[in-house]
């Protein structure tokens, strides 16, 4: 037992130690440094604020918040996605070091993913507070959210990191489909506004019955739908599931192919 827990602690320390130095390193020599955590959201979120607000108004109260709900939990899912192929293969010393689980880099994209969107979290409250909308109890909901939002993005980055070691095209494959499931997920529109032959997109869409999760805890601070919540995370626990599959049965040949 004693064992067990120093290596468990051992294995968090890792952790920790590498998301920091992931941290540091994404912006070491930048003139704005960790500001940019912020900008970068900021400019996508100005961006759609002046063209759904302004050029095509979608008629949506208090839109810059309604977007920032949703926006912040997608730049966390597609930044984690986009970037997972490339995990073993920039991390190659670290994959082929003897008792060093190759598993811990995508736990470190993921956490480390996450800390951008923490830091942004206080910009949002702002935001909410700014246009009238009060924080309510709903908000303990999040860490729920969160858990489970880490749960479905870890298991589909062990998929994307195991292939894309043999089959270079995935990581270009995902940036596609990552484009293209922005517009599936109602990030900057509300997704009963859609017709309702359609209306599966959203309801079998996890990462789409999150970001309505988020908006409805946040944003319009009432309880979320928790039939949906409940198949978001049980589709999540499988993707994990089969994404740890997918991983342990080929990390050795990952590994020889590194």
């Amino acid at each position: 037992m004693k064992y067990r827990f120093s290596s468990l602690r051992y294995y968090v320390d890792l952790v920790w130690h590498l998301v920091l130095r992931d941290f540091a390193l994404r912006y070491k020599g930048s003139i704005l440094g960790v500001l940019w955590v912020m900008v970068a959201p900021l400019m996508q979120l100005a961006t759609l604020v002046f063209v759904f607000n302004k050029v095509l108004p979608l008629g949506i109260d208090s839109y810059p918040a309604f977007v920032l709900t949703a926006l912040l939990p997608w730049t966390w899912f597609s930044s984690c996605l986009t970037s997972a192929g490339g995990l073993f293969l920039a991390n190659r010393d670290l994959v082929r070091r003897p008792n060093f689980p190759p598993v811990i880099l995508i736990t470190v994209s993921t956490f480390t993913n996450l800390l951008f969107y923490l830091i942004v979290l206080p910009l949002l409250l702002i935001t909410l507070l700014a246009y009238g909308h009060t924080l309510s109890a709903t908000i303990l909901l999040l860490p729920l959210f969160l858990v489970i939002q880490s749960i479905l993005i870890q298991g589909i980055s062990l998929i994307i990191a195991t292939w894309n070691v043999f089959y270079r095209d995935i990581q270009q494959i995902v940036g596609v489909l990552i484009g293209l499931l922005f517009w599936i997920t109602p990030v900057f529109y509300r997704s009963n506004s859609a017709s309702s032959k359609y209306q599966f997109l959203f309801d079998f869409n996890p990462i789409a019955v999150l970001i309505k999760g988020y908006r409805d805890i946040l944003f319009y601070a009432k309880m979320p739908e928790w039939g949906g919540l409940l198949f978001a995370a049980g589709i999540s626990i499988a993707v994990w599931i089969l994404g740890y599959l997918v991983y342990s049965r080929q990390i050795h040949k990952v590994i020889d192919a590194l």
